[in-house]
């Protein structure tokens, strides 16, 4: 008889971040695959009768590959167990969820999906600071700091109307502001930097583009962190208070 496989995202890690939803499935689970981002806080909530895989994958250290860990979640569903695939952050950004799903449904393993609150929403909790502005920055922008197309959009990132959120852009701030710079971005448009958001070892570094451009600001820790440009992020809430009711105004 086959088991099942949930596909979950744990948020940034900690419990307080972590669904109802999510927390339920770790509880039902007799395999939990785990990823490096998952905190103390959430293992501590890991039954014991639940066999523990940790799969993480830090800076090019695998401790497994992505075809071990479908691999392994195929394996242990078709032995009858309750799998669960717990990721750091939302399974539907920025992980592998299409090539799991892909492999599971070949099989006719059950599966099912369950949301986490992404890396995103908690980088603006902690800023206090909203990502998006009603009449002028109603766009938000999400792509990998890291990437080629970042290269490849710049003309049109620079000009965006809205917010651009980087992932795993921390190491790349001044490459990213420099390029938006180059390509017409005004250089006092807010932006920020957020390492290991939603912990309590979270570091904040609000300023402006030509600051991380000339590297005056920068990333300060070796965790994760999500990079953030856009006027919605500015720390002037008189004048956002303004926008938004001359934006109610009929």
């Amino acid at each position: 008889m086959k088991g099942s496989v949930t596909i979950a995202g744990a948020g940034p890690g900690e419990l307080d971040h972590l669904t109802i939803a999510v927390l339920n499935a770790i509880h039902e689970a007799d395999v939990i695959l785990y990823d490096a981002l998952i905190q103390p806080s959430i293992l501590d909530k890991f039954p014991e009768h639940a066999e523990k895989i940790f799969v993480g994958k830090r800076c090019g250290n695998h401790a497994y590959t992505q075809t071990m860990i479908v691999n392994a979640m195929i394996e242990q569903a078709l032995m009858g167990k309750r799998v669960l695939r717990l990721k750091g952050g939302d399974p539907a950004i920025f992980a592998h969820l299409t090539s799991e799903l892909s492999a599971l449904e070949a099989l006719e393993i059950p599966v099912k999906v369950l949301p986490g609150v992404s890396a995103m929403l908690t980088a603006a909790a902690e800023l206090k600071a909203p990502l998006t502005a009603r009449k002028t920055d109603r766009h938000i922008w999400i792509t990998d700091g890291h990437s080629a197309d970042v290269e490849k959009y710049a003309e049109q990132m620079a000009a965006f109307p809205g917010t651009l959120v980087f992932y795993m852009g921390a190491g790349r701030t001044a490459e990213i502001t420099s390029l938006l710079m180059s390509w017409g971005m005004p250089d006092n448009k807010s932006c920020a930097l957020i390492e290991n958001a939603g912990a309590d070892r979270a570091v904040l570094t609000r300023g402006q583009v030509s600051d991380f451009a000339a590297r005056r600001l920068t990333r300060t820790t070796e965790g994760p962190g999500i990079f953030l440009v856009g006027n919605a992020l500015a720390t002037d809430t008189a004048a956002a208070d303004e926008l938004e009711n001359h934006a109610l105004t009929p």
